[in-house]
């Protein structure tokens, strides 16, 4: 072969090695780079694959363990520091103030939607709901109504007291339910013995209309069925499963339906109840910051606000050009924009899923398209049918109790 043969044969390797050197050069600055735009984005991905139960190799295997361990060594402590006995129960808010006795038929329903939801922007309903529906309006897939916080509201569901907002920020989307009587919430403990049920299955099985994931569970190598939780489970008073320490808290409803947490709840207190990890709301104020040691990833929280709404939250994630997924700071964030009293999160990843009629309304990121097998859910029971606005209009927004 002569220099002319030669010479194109060197150029390649030339810019394979220089390919080579350029690649390396970057693996070294985002594996040991101090500059804070890259540290806070290497934490990040750290954070979300150790997050995980079956994705952990795609940081052990790419980065130095040292740099691992440093990354992660104040995770642990963080969660101590998030231990606490147990919430405070809300004060109510005072009762607004009075209003201008509605007249007409027309005044009266629109005063009584207000009422029941005033998240929602009255400016942004559409022409096309009269005032006679709005006593029993049941709607979904709505266009362009709004909340008073600037969310998309997806559906109305006057008779079950339910509204549901789509949310979206920088990489994720999700839906936030609330609602609004939360004696109606209530834990579906699964009743299958081979396998957990989807939240789908859990709504059927308890008559609800609307469900979040709830616990996690033990999932060897990404095999488990689903059925075992992570921790108690304490459904309609029955207790069963073992109490997991460590960063482990209790969430639930006591038996005047407010949602509690801590570690030192007094269980013969509770109606339903799990235990997850950690607080992200506090006494009306957020009791995390950043990632939290937690990456982002699909998220479920539920929450409660001062007058007793409950938050359901379920953010998408692991889906690119859809949702990547959040923190538990942004979902504390979104949660405080409603007024939440008391939060926590939930198991996340893959079996975050959210169920309205009897479908899945969220994307799971689970190869189940009809989201994984699951130990428990938070459901929400329907409500017999009555005209809701004329009892609410009657009672004012809280329930008796809290009056």
């Amino acid at each position: 072969m002569d220099a002319g043969d030669r010479s194109p044969l060197k150029r390649k390797w030339r810019i394979a090695a220089a390919a080579a050197a350029v690649c390396a050069a970057l693996y070294l600055l985002f594996a040991f780079s101090g500059i804070s735009f890259i540290a806070k984005w290497r934490t990040l991905y750290i954070e979300t694959a150790m997050g995980t139960m079956s994705h952990q190799w795609l940081a052990t295997a790419f980065l130095p363990g040292s740099v691992i361990r440093e990354t992660m060594k104040d995770v642990e402590t963080r969660f101590q520091e998030n231990l606490i006995e147990a919430s405070d129960i809300a004060e109510p808010p005072p009762p607004p103030p009075p209003r201008e006795s509605a007249k007409t038929p027309e005044e009266r329903a629109v005063s009584a939607f207000s009422g029941l939801f005033p998240e929602v922007d009255l400016d942004t309903l559409p022409e096309s709901i009269g005032w006679e529906e709005l006593p029993i309006l049941q709607r979904e897939n709505l266009e362009g109504v709004y909340t008073t916080a600037g969310d998309k509201v997806w559906a109305i569901d006057v008779p079950n007291k339910i509204l549901i907002c789509s949310v979206s920020g920088e990489g994720y989307q999700g839906k936030l339910a609330i609602a609004k009587d939360s004696s109606q919430v209530i834990l579906s403990k699964n009743s299958l013995s081979g396998r957990g049920q989807t939240v789908t299955e859990h709504c059927e099985a308890s008559g609800a209309v609307l469900g979040i994931n709830a616990s996690g569970f033990y999932d060897p190598e990404g095999k488990g069925r689903g059925n075992v939780p992570m921790g108690f489970v304490l459904s309609g008073g029955e207790y069963s499963g073992k109490a997991l320490k460590g960063r482990y808290q209790t969430a639930g409803f006591d038996r005047e339906n407010n949602f509690r947490a801590g570690r030192g709840l007094e269980l013969e207190e509770l109606r339903d109840a799990v235990q997850f990890y950690p607080i992200i709301v506090l006494n009306g104020e957020k009791n995390i910051d950043g990632s939290f040691g937690m990456g982002i990833q699909p998220r479920t929280v539920i929450g409660q606000t001062a007058d007793q709404a409950v938050l359901m939250l379920v953010i998408d994630g692991r889906r690119v050009g859809h949702s990547l997924g959040t923190t538990v700071s942004e979902c504390a964030d979104i949660l405080l924009r409603y007024g939440c009293w008391t939060a926590m999160n939930m198991d996340g990843g893959s079996s975050s899923s959210m169920t309205y009629n009897g479908r899945m309304i969220t994307k799971t990121s689970s190869s189940m398209t009809q989201g994984r097998y699951l130990p428990d859910a938070w459901v929400v029971k329907g409500i017999p049918f009555l005209n809701v606005l004329e009892k609410t209009e009657e009672r004012g927004p809280r329930s008796e109790k809290r009056q």
